[in-house]
């Protein structure tokens, strides 16, 4: 059976990327949600089982998730790791250490509990990957964005990490690198005339399913949008 998590459903990606998402191959679909109002796609309701108001920076937390997946020896696990958080507009020097904190918390810590678990369950089963969504701020830097940046980058390098580590029980990894992502929160303030120059939800599903499709080759990439 092949099984698929995706935490931070409810999110703005979240929410939209699952009506993108095609669920065809995978047998049950685990929905980790901040929030109740969310769409599902008919066609595939009957694989759904939701988790809500889990906080992914709580190892406990984050484990409780994991026990719920049923798994065997013949099973793969699939995992997209959408929560995280962003916070900038100002110089670091302006940063409280509580934002930095907090940022760490939502892309990195969340990140490195979800790799461990994921690699726990699939160290048991045939093989497992997991996807991240990275900025493209970690590689390219702009100003007044540090504490997020610092964060990402971090993550791109537990990609690496799990890259290396995760060859000896079949796991592999990799992450996204767009900057702004065409979303209907930031469709808000973004002029239609420039919505070819952004990445639609679309096409991060498009990415994704690509990469799980071709997971045991394709391994510590860090894929960066020409957005």
């Amino acid at each position: 059976m092949k099984h698929l998590l995706i935490t931070g459903a409810s999110g703005n990606l979240g929410s939209e990327l699952i009506q993108h998402f095609n669920f065809n191959q995978y047998d049950k679909v685990y929905l980790v949600r901040s929030e109740e109002k969310i769409k599902l796609p008919e066609l595939w309701s009957n694989k759904f089982e939701i988790f809500q108001g889990y906080d992914l920076s709580d190892e406990e937390e984050v484990k409780q998730i994991f026990e719920s997946i049923i798994n065997s020896k013949e099973d793969e696990l699939f995992v997209i790791h959408l929560v995280g958080g962003y916070t900038g507009g100002k110089f670091f020097w302006e940063f409280d250490l509580n934002d930095l904190k907090n940022m760490l918390d939502k892309n990195l810590i969340s990140s490195f509990l979800i790799s461990k678990y994921t690699a726990r369950v699939v160290k048991e089963c045939s093989g497992g990957s997991i996807i991240f969504i990275s900025s493209k701020l970690s590689i390219a830097y702009e100003a007044k964005r540090s504490v997020y940046a610092i964060s990402k980058s971090a993550l791109n390098f537990l990609v690496k990490i799990v890259e290396v580590e995760g060859k000896e029980i079949n796991l592999t990894a990799n992450a996204l690198l767009p900057k702004i992502i065409l979303t209907y929160e930031n469709r808000k303030w973004i002029s239609e005339t420039d919505y070819p120059k952004y990445i639609s939800p679309q096409k991060i599903s498009d990415q994704i399913e690509y990469i799980f499709r071709n997971y045991k080759s394709l391994n510590g990439n860090l894929f960066l949008f020409n957005d």
